[in-house]
């Protein structure tokens, strides 16, 4: 991106500007993304400017990353402040929506004269998911002490393991409910599935991917209720409760039909509110 004009006052990068017949040709202020839930009506906006001599005008051209192209008008007057949508884009390059996938990286050139210049940015396609807990938490594990079948883990009661925690999306349709792998990562770094949120750490001691539960155990978020789904590799089925939401902190307690249990409080690492989960 050509970053020069007052966006970036008293600071210049010439390498990023193309100069043609004594003007200079940049890209200022672009920000956003296409997104295919909002195709109509989230843009990317940007400015077309040109500084020093006199030029019949700056033409934007927009390309998918399958070649087809298509022009998204001509700018005469500067600096010229732009938007463009996902159907700009379509209607431009003669596509269609169903042509566009998640993480397509579109290319924005400016031309003068028909002829490319050095001036040019990107535009990622994301989308908008239903449920969007994927991302990365700071996490903290109490074991809690529930009796029955699990002596070792009562015996652990009140240790704690703090560490990342991840949640990895399974569902690929945007519209689909919430499904979740948890990664937590052991002493040496390494990304585990845990669907313990970390506390087996606490509450074994164990640092082995066999030792913590798995199986087909998914944590689930069904229009902001959360549960956990399937069993463990053991048989072992779990449950979610006392589910509290504080801006960017989620904090609840899960258990399971062996008798172990765990306080858990998630802090996410974007800062961003959590969802009204329950």
């Amino acid at each position: 991106i050509g970053c020069v004009g007052s966006d970036f006052e008293g600071t210049e990068f010439p390498g990023n500007e193309f100069t043609v017949e004594g003007t200079a040709i940049s890209a200022l202020g672009v920000s956003g993304d296409f997104d295919i839930g909002k195709a109509d009506v989230q843009s990317v906006n940007y400015t077309v400017n040109a500084r020093g001599g006199a030029i019949s005008g700056v033409e934007v051209r927009i390309t998918h990353p399958n070649g087809s192209a298509g022009s998204l008008g001509t700018s005469t007057s500067f600096p010229d402040v732009k938007s463009v949508s996902l159907n700009d884009a379509l209607t431009a390059t003669g596509m269609a929506i169903d042509d566009v996938a998640v993480g397509d990286m579109w290319l924005v050139e400016y031309l003068v004269d028909g002829n490319p210049t050095t001036t040019s940015f990107s535009i990622n396609t994301v989308t908008t998911f239903k449920s969007a807990l994927a991302g990365l938490c700071s996490g903290k594990a109490t074991v809690t002490a529930q009796g029955g079948a699990a002596a070792t883990w009562d015996g652990n009661a009140g240790m704690v393991w703090e560490g990342p925690v991840t949640f990895v999306r399974q569902q690929l349709n945007p519209n689909d409910d919430g499904e979740y792998v948890i990664s937590t990562q052991n002493g040496a770094a390494d990304p585990l599935d845990d669907i313990s949120f970390g506390a087996y750490y606490a509450g074994y001691a164990t640092d082995a991917q066999g030792s913590l539960p798995n199986g087909d155990l998914r944590l689930r978020d069904i229009d902001n209720k959360l549960s956990i789904t399937g069993a463990s590799q053991w048989g072992e089925v779990f449950s979610i409760e006392n589910i509290v939401v504080d801006g960017a902190t989620l904090s609840f307690k899960w258990t399971n039909d062996y008798g172990e249990g765990a306080e858990i409080v998630l802090t996410r690492d974007d800062g961003e509110d959590w969802p009204p989960l329950n």
